[in-house]
Order: structure tokens, then sequence, then C-alpha cells
């Protein structure tokens, strides 16, 4: 049995027509499409072959991309969690996730200042 069939996988992005998959720095599996990453997104890395059984390791914990995925394959926004979704919108630019990273920053900033 290879390291990928015993790693865990995501339940909300286990596609089945899946044609890349990402792992995270916890060791959960992604199984997730290329057209949906090029389309809402602009810095996840491109797999080198189209075969599914090739990972990406990406070093953000698999809540993280648990959360940034959501912008991704919408059909909610997620409830923000913070400042690892923050730098990883920005790192892969992901258009809708960035200014709601902003928005949810000012939010907190304004609640804890008074």
């Amino acid at each position: 049995m290879s390291s990928s069939e015993l790693a865990r996988r995501s339940e909300r992005f286990n596609k089945p027509d899946a044609d890349v998959s990402f792992k995270s720095s916890d060791g959960v599996l992604f199984a997730l499409h290329r057209t949906n990453l090029a389309t809402h997104a602009g810095g996840f890395p491109p797999p080198n072959t189209n075969v599914v059984s090739d990972i990406i390791d990406i070093p953000e914990h698999s809540e993280t991309l648990e959360l940034l995925l959501q912008f991704i394959y919408p059909p909610d926004v997620p409830e923000l969690a913070g400042v690892p979704l923050a730098y990883a919108a920005e790192k892969y630019v992901v258009y809708i996730a960035i200014p709601w990273c902003r928005m949810h920053a000012l939010h907190l900033l304004r609640t804890t200042i008074g």
C-alpha cells in the first residue's frame, strides 16, 4: 500500500474526477480540478503531469487549505479563521479570498481597538 493510500483525505475536497492532488503539511490529501484552480486562483503551482497519482506537497496545514479552497469551490463563503488563511490567500493569489480576509482583519482591528 502506497503512502498516498494511507494518507487522510479531505471529506469536502475529494473530487472523484480530480486531475490534480495536493497534500497539506499535516498529510491530508485534496483531490481537485485544475480548471477551478486556474479560474479562481493565480498562485497554485501547476503540476507537471495529468496523472492523479502525482501529489503536490503544499506547506499549509489542512485547516487553512480547507478554508482557502472553499473560495475556489463555492457555494458558501467560509467563516474566516485568521492570519494563516490571509497569508495563504495572498501566497496563492486566491482572488476572491483576499478582500474577504482584508475585511475580516479590519473588523477584528476595529472591535479590538474599540
